[in-house]
């Protein structure tokens, strides 16, 4: 998957009662449409119940994915069980989610797998590594932490998988 971009949006719900600024990353297409074939159920659910997608189980484009950030905050009290199904339905602040089981009705050959790659988020966290890793020299360190430090690189030695350190003596 290649990242095209980004872009900073809002997202917010029918009332306004939640808006959330993001910043987005944009890919060609997040995954193939979802749920892969029309799912055929029935809910028992009370008639005051507002569903976030009244066509959750008809095969539909994805498009945004949000991640954990801001689950959470989308989230609000209330689960409703759906009489003798594996469904249920999860309160949010877009109104209520269908997730659960769909038992065997639904069969899918594909096997899906993704992977993102952060060429960014690589080198920051590898210069981070080596920021935190010996070797690293304060430019206005004096002339004594020099020579502590000179000490230190020549009695700290890693053997084995072990470090070996001679006890370090100050000359007076």
């Amino acid at each position: 998957m290649t990242i095209n971009g980004g872009v900073t949006t809002s997202i917010f719900n029918g009332d306004l009662s939640f808006k959330k600024e993001l910043n987005l990353l944009v890919v060609r297409r997040i995954t193939d449409l979802t749920p892969s074939q029309i799912i055929n159920v029935s809910l028992d659910m009370p008639n005051e119940i507002k569903l976030a997608d009244y066509k959750f189980n008809i095969p539909g484009k994805i498009d945004v994915l949000l991640g954990a950030e801001i689950f959470y905050e989308l989230l609000r009290p209330g689960q409703i069980y759906c009489g003798d199904s594996r469904l249920l339905l999860q309160n949010t602040v877009f109104g209520y989610v269908v997730s659960g089981s769909v038992g065997d009705e639904v069969r899918d050959n594909n096997i899906h797998c993704g992977l993102i790659r952060d060429s960014d988020l690589n080198t920051t966290l590898r210069s981070f590594w080596e920021l935190e890793s010996i070797g690293v020299k304060n430019e206005n360190c004096s002339s004594e932490e020099d020579v502590s430090f000179e000490m230190f690189k020549q009695r700290v030695h890693f053997k084995n998988g072990r470090y070996e350190v001679e006890l370090p003596w100050k000359r007076e």
